[in-house]
């Protein structure tokens, strides 16, 4: 595997996607659907009513950081209450409410910056481990993750972070697992203008 570089330059969520005052049962989509710096984010939904809709279920529609189609079910807000999705949206088409009553409130939708990298296979045949560095910009909160998963047969992979490697506010090198098929960075947390930069190198076999 040769050395590689990426670059993670990320959005200011708050500016990106943000739709506030919908209403009605839907279907919602953000002003616009794809964030501008192409990666995958959280989406939010905002509760800005008194009224409790923890009993509902809200469905998200998009594409993951790879450009695959995927769906959520989330539980609704509570009163005045923002929950966001487990997944990771590169494109979020649009969000459906279940159950009706919804008419007279209101909800606020958008991007937060909770990022997921694309995935980038890595040689799990070679002996040695990956090494990673990554150098920040900025501030930001950041975790390397890993699979075992063969991603590059379009299996979904079960992601473990690599603990020297998560919630790193600071320049970090460390090693993936030997065996690992793919790694992937998640933002925490960032202020706007951070960025990280990722460098791999990992030997052959041969």
């Amino acid at each position: 595997m040769r050395p590689n570089t990426i670059d993670i330059d990320v959005a200011d969520a708050s500016l990106t996607g943000f739709r506030s005052n919908i209403t009605g049962a839907g279907p919602w989509v953000p002003t616009t659907t794809t964030p501008t710096d192409g990666l995958a984010h959280q989406i939010s939904i905002r509760n800005d009513s008194v009224t409790d809709y923890s009993g509902q279920t809200f469905t998200a529609v998009g594409t993951d950081a790879n450009g695959k189609a995927i769906s959520e079910a989330i539980t609704g807000p509570g009163n005045g209450a923002t929950v966001e999705s487990t997944l990771y949206y590169k494109t979020y088409t649009l969000l459906t409410a279940s159950g009706a009553g919804i008419s007279t409130d209101t909800f606020d939708l958008g991007w937060v910056d909770e990022v997921a990298s694309i995935t980038y296979p890595i040689d799990f045949y070679s002996p040695y481990a990956c090494a990673i560095q990554v150098d920040v910009t900025g501030t930001i909160d950041f975790t390397v993750q890993e699979t075992f998963v063969n991603v590059l047969t379009g299996d979904a992979a079960i992601w473990s972070n690599i603990s020297a490697l998560a919630s790193k506010t600071a320049d970090t090198a460390s090693v993936a697992t030997i065996g690992a098929t793919a790694i992937r960075v998640i933002v925490n947390s960032y202020s706007s203008g951070a960025e990280l930069q990722m460098y791999t190198s990992q030997p052959s076999c041969d």
